[in-house]
């Protein structure tokens, strides 16, 4: 996966990650430092972790998710593309994509209050793949448009 790729994967689901973590009326990751980011990557997203950090107290199980998400680009990131060598535009196509597709992403509680059905129920449907799920980690995820 190409550096530009990942790096804007990594800001969509930082600012998934804010969106939903965040206290009202603070900006969100993308509208504090999307401007910057581009320009010196590195640099501007560890300032994004660190932020995000102070906010693990808060993170719920859809939260770990995403976390862990966070985590197998970051493994899959060679040392040589973590740098300030600034984007091209790439990232953004990159970023826009898996905001779009994480931005409908839910765990199986919120599946259950959506589908009227219990939380063991929903993960027994998704192991039996009568539910368009992926498992990550020891988490069922799915997309809620598909739901209907």
């Amino acid at each position: 996966m190409n550096r530009d790729i990942k790096f804007g994967r990594l800001l969509a689901i930082a600012n998934i990650l804010s969106e939903k973590v965040f206290e009202e009326g603070k900006q969100s990751v993308v509208q504090k430092y999307m401007s910057r980011y581009s320009q010196k990557p590195e640099k501007t997203f560890q300032k994004i972790h660190e932020e995000l950090l102070e906010y693990t107290p808060k993170f719920g199980q859809d939260e770990m998710v995403l976390l862990d998400m966070f985590g197998e680009i970051l493994a899959d990131m060679d040392e040589s593309e973590f740098t300030n060598e600034p984007l091209t535009p790439k990232y953004l196509h990159a970023f826009h994509s898996q905001q779009h597709r994480l931005s409908n992403l839910i765990g199986v509680e919120e599946a259950a209050k959506i589908l009227g059905l219990s939380p063991g129920t929903i993960k027994n449907k998704c192991a039996a793949g009568e539910l368009p799920a992926v498992k990550i980690g020891k988490t069922w995820v799915m997309d809620k448009t598909l739901l209907d």
